[in-house]
């Protein structure tokens, strides 16, 4: 005599089957769905990323090749889509800021305001690469997860031809086939979805890295000028006496 729990099993079976379908088809539009928002985002990050780096390309030859300030800032303006730019102006408006309404840089520009300088190269580095990598968690988990979710319509199609089977009480092509083809088109879709994520989540992230070591490389070069540019004020301004200073001379 059957226990309870084969019983219950058993009875499931036909409920499980004939909701084979619907299941299928839910798992064929959450990938078609997946697979769309995937493409969407390849082709914004390509266009991001392509913008990224020619307009990074032209700033870097206007900051290497201009003596002018105002020109450099005009042409991180200009060449906005860059993540060096960005950093640049970020930066030169809170130097602007903290140096405003002082005759002499070094009046102000003390310690504490170096350091908060810094942080702010810092802070504004690891804001653009956060604004850079939006959108590729989707692709990664797209990736990992696409292929178990066609693999999940595949298992519950060839669970439905297997119902199948033993209601006919044979194993024919006629009887197999259909549901067995239907189940393989979600592996197919978990595939199609998968692939494409996979491939442009590995592109993008190595071209997140060659930017965010060039980010790493100007925000260090930044500082530096930063410090010789500061250090013959303070240099300067430490030689008066309290007199001249006093005086304003």
């Amino acid at each position: 005599m059957p226990s309870s729990s084969a019983q219950g099993l058993h009875s499931l079976l036909p409920l499980l089957a004939s909701t084979g379908t619907a299941i299928q088809l839910i798992v064929l539009a959450a990938l078609l769905l997946a697979s769309v928002i995937c493409w969407g985002v390849i082709l914004q990050k390509f266009r991001v990323f392509r913008r990224a780096r020619r307009d990074s390309q032209r700033f870097l030859d206007a900051f290497y090749s201009g003596n002018d300030l105002m020109f450099v800032v005009t042409a991180a303006r200009r060449f906005a889509s860059s993540p060096l730019a960005r950093v640049f102006l970020t930066v030169h408006q809170q130097f602007e800021a903290l140096v405003s309404g002082y005759e002499s840089v070094a009046d102000h520009m003390t310690t504490s305001s170096r350091e908060q300088l810094t942080h702010l190269l810092h802070r504004a580095q690891a804001e653009e690469i956060l604004q850079l990598e939006s959108g590729l968690p989707f692709l990664a988990t797209t990736a990992g997860v696409a292929p178990f979710v066609g693999l999940l319509g595949t298992v519950w199609g060839i669970m439905q031809s297997f119902h199948a089977i033993g209601l006919r009480g044979g194993a024919t092509l006629a009887v197999v086939g259909p549901g067995i083809s239907e189940a393989l088109v979600a592996t197919a879709a978990g595939l199609a979805a998968a692939i494409p994520a996979v491939v442009a989540y590995n592109h993008y992230l190595h071209r997140l890295r060659r930017i965010e070591s060039e980010l790493e490389g100007f925000t260090a070069e930044l500082v530096l000028l930063l410090e010789n540019y500061l250090a013959p004020q303070a240099s300067q301004q430490s030689r008066r006496t309290p007199l001249q200073r006093s005086q304003g001379v």
